[in-house]
């Protein structure tokens, strides 16, 4: 029965080839494109909650030692984790000055 009709092996190998090479081109600009957004949405949890501490600061006269104060206080919802590799954000205080760091684990 010569009639069944398929692909033969080199047709194959040339489909895998030519995916093999979309996923090498396309795999590096989708890693790229995860690092900046978990960079940008790091600067945005800094940004946030630097402009939370600032608000506890009016409010008590005091900056707070912690995040989950602000939690507790209802200045966040909850405490962020850090993007991409984890961690936990810490407020650390810089002379007159409070800073949010990221505590990679």
């Amino acid at each position: 029965k010569k009639s069944e009709q398929g692909f033969t092996l080199v047709e194959m190998l040339v489909v895998l080839f030519i995916i093999g090479i979309i996923i090498a081109i396309a795999l590096p600009n989708f890693i790229q494109a995860s690092k900046k957004a978990n960079v940008q949405a790091d600067k945005a949890n800094r940004r946030m909650i630097s402009m939370q501490v600032e608000n506890y600061y009016l409010d008590f006269g005091f900056y707070p030692k912690t995040i989950q104060e602000l939690v507790s206080k209802k200045y966040l919802r909850s405490v962020p984790n850090c993007p991409g590799d984890g961690g936990a954000y810490q407020l650390i205080k810089k002379s007159d000055e409070i800073q949010v760091t990221c505590q990679k684990n």
